[in-house]
């Protein structure tokens, strides 16, 4: 099913007019007219009026807007795999793969922030095999991250008293806000000043032991 999918977002045919040398304007055009106005309201003929073409040239390649929106979903998703693999390809210890996965995601989020704030927004407009597959897809993500997590617990270089599905939506918390964190005054935060402080708070967060209040006891800390 995901492979009669994915074959179905491509471009059909000889590739003309939006064809190959567009396939990226086209892809830009989605996410600014998206971040404008919302997926509701747009439609085919908005996407062709930013490209720069005839909405006829676009239909020959995207048959509706949903066709357009999980193509522009299917790059994304294809990205954070490309990612994942390169992480891996490190053979990092099991923590420095976690948290070298992690910097990685942050940095793709935070220089896609439309395309990130689309994903979260307007998935749930898709119908059909596409939102299976796009809901298969996030549950795969939060998967890859358990994983991770869950080695790097066996090889004891994180505690192991929280449960990693508690971990991991810990840190998918993290990742998916990260988009929000540019501040908007001055001084500006970079990107990498960005990162640096989720991976630090992360790892403090992974490595912290619960800290009992003053003058309670231990039994009542528990009840909390």
């Amino acid at each position: 099913m995901q492979q009669a999918i994915a074959k179905k977002t491509r471009p059909r045919g000889k590739k003309s007019g939006v064809g190959q040398n567009r396939d990226g304007n086209v892809l830009a055009a989605a996410i600014s007219v998206m971040s404008e106005r919302g997926y509701s309201a747009i439609s085919i003929h908005n996407v062709a009026d930013r490209v720069g073409v005839l909405k006829g040239s676009l239909h020959h390649y995207f048959s509706s807007k949903e066709e357009l929106f999980f193509r522009l979903l299917d790059e994304s998703h294809l990205e954070g795999v490309e990612i994942a693999a390169k992480v891996a390809a490190l053979e990092l210890a099991p923590l420095a793969e976690l948290t070298g996965y992690l910097r990685r995601q942050s940095m793709w989020y935070l220089a896609n922030v439309e395309r990130v704030n689309i994903f979260f927004t307007e998935s749930r407009n898709l119908t059909g095999d596409r939102l299976k597959i796009t809901e298969l897809r996030a549950a795969a993500f939060a998967k890859h991250v358990r994983v991770l997590i869950t080695h790097a617990q066996q090889a004891g270089e994180i505690g192991s008293a929280l449960d990693p599905r508690l971990l991991t939506r810990y840190l998918l918390g993290a990742m998916n806000d990260v988009r929000f964190w540019p501040s908007r005054s001055e001084p500006r935060f970079s990107k990498e000043q960005i990162v640096d402080a989720v991976i630090k708070m992360t790892l403090h967060a992974l490595e912290a032991q619960e800290v009992v209040p003053i003058g309670m006891p231990q039994r009542e800390v528990q009840h909390l």
